[in-house]
């Protein structure tokens, strides 16, 4: 008696191609945090980490790198008659920088829970 073969659908390789991209990427990420986390020898035995005050820093920026941005807006609308060009390219400034701290944010979050995931607190 041979044993039953259960066909497979025919687009079952195809049935998940983003979850196969997510595990990749898992696969990936862990890699890279496993090289970032490793102990050479050559580190100080009572490192901390820099995470919370570069997060402390991101977030102090962001906020009033975005109340810049307002304010630099607000001016150029309200007041034509000055230079609105300073104004606008000032805005725009503030504005990237505020949007780089917020990046910076996400960045530091990803970190922090790969410290916490290796056993590393911050």
């Amino acid at each position: 008696m041979s044993p039953t073969v259960v066909p497979r659908a025919h687009h079952a390789h195809h049935a998940h191609p983003v979850r196969a991209w997510r595990l990749r990427m898992a696969d990936r990420r862990s890699r890279a945090a496993a090289l970032r986390w490793r102990h050479t020898g050559e580190e100080p035995r009572w490192a901390r980490s820099d995470l919370p005050a570069r997060r402390l820093l991101a977030r102090v920026f962001a906020v009033l790198f975005v109340a810049g941005a307002a304010l630099f807006s607000f001016l150029a609308v309200v007041n034509p008659a000055a230079d609105v060009g300073f104004d606008v390219a000032t805005a725009v400034v503030c504005a990237v920088f505020a949007v780089v701290a917020v990046v910076d944010l996400f960045v530091i979050r990803r970190r922090m829970s790969e410290q916490r995931r290796w056993g590393r607190e911050p």
